[in-house]
């Protein structure tokens, strides 16, 4: 985002509170937008990414919601709209890796990954889709990462697959 000028805009950035998440957070603030921190459980590391934001003399808030859950979701970008502003840049970058072999891996983990990596994405951006309508701006950026090591003839042991956004 080096070299734009973000002034005027509002960023939700989900899974913000580590990682690539932090790391976009810290970029859109740099670049001049006001910031939501989404976070799930990690309070302390969301509010550590908003008071470096703070510290350079950005705007950010951490805000905390299960994304794979519409009601949740909805109450997200209400309290960020309320705080910041309306979400004109969304960055969906939520996401569980599961490190597991696919005989390990139950339904129930399958339903949560699914939920967390795909269905947050849909939810997240059909909630701010209204306001960037209404302003006539909006970018939305999905994140999304996949790898698996290549299963191989002379073992026995399953491959263990990597799923990482």
């Amino acid at each position: 985002m080096a070299g734009q000028d973000l002034g005027k805009h509002v960023a939700l950035v989900t899974g913000a509170s580590r990682g690539i998440g932090a790391a976009i957070a810290l970029s859109l603030a740099e670049a001049g937008a006001a910031v939501a921190v989404n976070y799930r459980e990690r309070a302390d590391d969301a509010e550590a990414v908003v008071a470096r934001i703070a510290a350079g003399g950005g705007h950010a808030v951490a805000v905390a919601a299960d994304v794979s859950q519409a009601a949740a979701v909805k109450a997200m970008v209400e309290q960020v709209a309320a705080s910041l502003g309306p979400i004109d840049i969304l960055v969906n970058n939520a996401g569980v890796a599961m490190v597991r072999g696919v005989d390990d891996l139950t339904e129930d983990d399958f339903d949560r990954t699914i939920a967390v990596n795909l269905k947050s994405a849909f939810l997240c951006t059909q909630a701010v889709l209204p306001a960037m309508r209404a302003r006539k701006w909006g970018r939305i950026v999905n994140i999304s990462s996949g790898a698996a090591p290549a299963p191989s003839a002379c073992t026995t042991t399953p491959p263990r697959p990597v799923w990482k956004v």
